[in-house]
């Protein structure tokens, strides 16, 4: 809340700069004659107005650079080059102001919403909750992978827990992982079983963990999220269309920073081969699903590469020549495993990303409450005294 309101403080100081610099320059416009006759006065009443404008403006711009979360780099970038530019400046701080009042007016109705409804605790669930990220990524502490979701479902009574598995690792050893931060979780908490909720690749690591590695019992339900279950042939083709050589190159560079980050033992080759098509037909051959679990997903597409940031952005197109309709990075006919499958799509053409259903970009978008479906998403887990 600390941050909202020094944001919209910051914004308020641009609106105020805008409009005193507008009546500003109507009074100079309005008594151009008296200027003339006496201009000494004028002029130093005109250098101290510009220095107090200035100042407004340096204290508004800099507080909402620091605070805003949706303005993003390249409107932030856009912005400072256009700040030497006649006209583009002010159509470009126009821009600024409605990107940071609309930022604040939603975040203060979500604020108003969990304060209203904080004790039904609609998303503590009888069992605890893991979230299982994705391929080429961690649990960070100060980095979440899942954006702003894991606040929200705290304000509403969820206890999280997450994987803390390496980020490139084959499946089995990854299932392996989260067997054994299960076991942890339920020892934590007293908690005879737990839900899952994972994306990506973390899909396949937890249904392998469940069938492969004793986990049947232990969890409740698996929720996946844009999980490649059937596969990428784009994933494919590109292990096979690649120069050993330049493989083990990217593989060499990607594991020695992943080992930097805290993963051990590293296999990049072994991750992103487990993502593909044959692998992926091959597993689910052995993976069964058991009795004991509930399991459902979700799916989600772009429509045009402006739908998703950088790369997927650049990837939705070269992924469409292999898998079709896509969300940067998986195609649509993979996602679907489970009793229940749930394709989600906001109004318009704007489509949500891979990364995009995780919050990965801590963006607002228009038609999907990215926190709001999480929240939904457990309290549905909840009705089914899970």
């Amino acid at each position: 809340m600390r941050r909202l309101k020094l944001m919209n403080f910051g914004n308020n100081c641009l609106k105020v700069f805008c409009i005193s610099l507008l009546i500003a320059v109507i009074v100079y416009i309005a008594n151009i004659g008296k200027i003339v006759d006496a201009p000494v006065g004028w002029i130093i009443g005109g250098i101290l107005i510009a220095i107090l404008e200035l100042i407004i403006f340096a204290v508004g711009i800099s507080i909402v650079y620091v605070t805003s979360v949706q303005l993003g780099i390249k409107t932030r970038v856009i912005g400072a080059l256009c700040g030497w530019i006649p006209i583009l400046h002010l159509i470009m701080l126009g821009r600024i102001i409605l990107i940071v009042s609309e930022e604040y007016k939603v975040e203060l109705k979500r604020i108003k919403l969990n304060d209203s409804r904080k004790d039904q605790k609609i998303c503590e669930t009888k069992y605890p909750i893991l979230m299982v990220h994705g391929v080429f990524f961690r649990d960070f502490k100060y980095l979440n992978y899942w954006g702003r979701v894991p606040k929200d479902l705290e304000d509403n009574g969820a206890t999280l827990f997450y994987g803390n598995h390496n980020s490139a690792a084959s499946v089995d050893d990854s299932a392996k992982e989260l067997a054994r931060r299960i076991e942890e979780v339920l020892k934590a908490t007293g908690a005879s079983k737990v839900n899952i909720i994972a994306h990506s690749k973390g899909g396949l690591d937890s249904r392998t963990a469940i069938s492969l590695c004793g986990m049947d019992k232990y969890v409740a339900s698996l929720t996946t999220i844009n999980t490649p279950h059937r596969g990428c042939e784009f994933a494919e083709y590109i292990l096979d269309k690649m120069p050993e050589k330049q493989k083990e190159a990217v593989a060499s560079a990607y594991n020695k920073a992943a080992s930097e980050l805290g993963d051990i033992n590293p296999d990049f080759i072994s991750a992103v081969t487990d993502l593909t098509r044959s692998r992926c037909q091959e597993r689910n051959k052995v993976v069964k699903d058991s009795e004991l679990v509930f399991y459902q997903s979700f799916g989600s597409k772009i429509d045009k590469p402006q739908s998703g940031k950088f790369p997927l952005n650049l990837s939705m197109r070269l992924v469409g020549l292999f898998d079709g309709p896509n969300d940067g990075l998986v195609g649509i006919n993979s996602f679907k495993w489970g009793e229940e499958y749930t394709f989600v799509e906001p109004h318009g053409r704007r489509g949500i990303s891979h990364g995009d259903v995780i919050d990965l970009n801590r963006e607002n978008i228009k038609g999907y409450d990215v926190r709001e479906f999480y929240v939904n998403l457990v309290q549905d887990l909840k009705r089914r005294c899970f």
